[in-house]
């Protein structure tokens, strides 16, 4: 009976005509970037062999949105949303199929790559906050639950289908790997493609701010009492400190895989999809296991503990050289960082003041995203002189002393996140 009525619930979100053209076109794009980002790694290291580049090219694609979140979710207010989605995904496709006309005609360079990632990643960046706060324009606050789940599982479902299309792609091109490259980035092409058309079929009436609040003199201060009242929040403040920590430490494994790949676990690029896959699979099923749990009590404990598992299951896959014992130590390690991730997410949006949600997500948004990709940079820069075992087991013993900084303070913190219920508590 629980089961047909979240079903039931499913229905009724997809029974919304834009909401359902939306997602058909969302699982094509997040198929394509899925597989873009595969593509994009093996492409990287292949050729310069150099985990500092990894890591640079990492934060060409998601650092921007630490600058410009803050300023993008004041924009988001003022803009029309639907029209800077349908102008972000035709840039996405343009610039897929510049990288795929340049691996094909062999002229790609690892500037040419940087360059494209950095603009893709200052246009993302601009998007973001803006497909956060699409989907309740879209669907209303009755299916408001229900749409996010199901953007959810699309997003984790294609981080486990993607990378096994783009390492399959790459490893059946063989000694033409640039070949197969090309091809990725044609499908990813291809994907957002078909998501732009979708964006063009929907129409929305978008509630916008009145002319005096739309002043853009306005946005300095609204962005200054976004940070006031994030950080003199108790608990909010806090949250935000331990994201940026484990951002910087614990999810930047990812990005060097690549190198792991070949370096440690001497395989090709079809390892490198099963990798991401098995992190995706974990996603999947910490994502299916808090859906299921339905309320926020106790979740400060278990985003805690499940910064100790990813700790110590990246000390694992770390000292490992066994293949087979860094795929299960990244399975657990996806449904870990889920889980943590998406608490923290719930535990923010459940304390916050409703007047101050925009700029206090659009700060999360910059930390989530932006701090990884910071991360990686600096682990690639220590990979290239100690190896690559090194930074990714050094992050992991700080997200350890994270944990036990903060697991004796467990009570007040969870007072302050979990009691509030957007009362403004601090």
């Amino acid at each position: 009976m629980a089961f047909g009525g979240r079903f039931d619930a499913i229905l009724f979100a997809l029974g919304n005509r834009n909401y359902r053209i939306y997602t058909s076109g969302n699982i094509c794009s997040h198929f394509g970037m899925w597989a873009y980002r595969i593509a994009l790694q093996w492409l990287t290291w292949k050729l310069t062999g150099s985990a500092f580049w990894l890591g640079a090219i990492a934060m060409a694609d998601l650092f921007p949105t630490v600058f410009l979140a803050p300023l993008a979710g004041a924009i988001t207010e003022r803009v029309n949303r639907l029209a800077m989605m349908r102008f972000s995904m035709l840039f996405t496709t343009a610039q897929a199929v510049v990288l795929a006309y340049c691996c094909f005609a062999g002229i790609v360079t690892i500037e040419l790559v940087f360059v494209l990632t950095l603009l893709l990643g200052l246009v993302l960046a601009m998007n973001h906050p803006v497909r956060l706060v699409i989907v309740p324009n879209m669907v209303g606050r009755t299916a408001l639950a229900s749409a996010v789940a199901i953007n959810s599982l699309i997003f984790n479902v294609a981080r486990v289908a993607g990378p096994l299309i783009a390492g399959g792609i790459i490893a059946v091109a063989g000694d033409e790997w640039i070949f197969g490259v090309g091809i990725v980035f044609a499908f990813n092409a291809v994907g957002n493609g078909i998501f732009a058309i979708a964006l063009f079929s929907i129409h929305l009436v978008q509630e916008g701010v009145s002319s005096s609040q739309a002043s853009l003199k306005r946005i300095p201060a609204e962005i200054r009492a976004g940070f006031s009242y994030t950080f003199s929040h108790t608990g909010l403040g806090t949250m935000m400190i331990i994201l940026f920590i484990v951002g910087i430490c614990g999810r930047t494994y990812i990005d060097l895989f690549s190198g792991f790949v070949e370096t440690i676990f001497q395989r090709g690029p079809d390892a490198l999809g099963v990798l991401v896959s098995a992190v995706g699979v974990g996603a999947v099923l910490g994502g299916f296991w808090l859906a299921q749990r339905g309320h926020i009590r106790g979740l400060t404990r278990i985003v805690l503990l499940n910064i100790l598992i990813l700790a110590l299951v990246l000390l694992v896959f770390a000292l490992s050289t066994n293949f087979y014992v860094a795929v299960a130590a990244v399975l657990i390690g996806g449904f870990a960082m889920t889980v943590a991730g998406t608490g923290e997410h719930t535990l923010i949006q459940a304390s916050v003041d409703e007047h101050m949600r925009g700029r206090v997500v659009s700060l999360y948004g910059a930390i989530s995203r932006g701090c990884p990709s910071l991360g990686s940079l600096m682990m690639g820069w220590i990979g290239d002189h100690v190896g690559l075992r090194w930074p990714i087991a050094g992050g992991a013993i700080i997200c350890i002393g994270i944990w036990a900084w903060y697991y004796h303070r467990r009570e007040s913190l969870a007072e302050s996140l979990e009691s509030s219920q957007q009362t403004g508590k601090h």
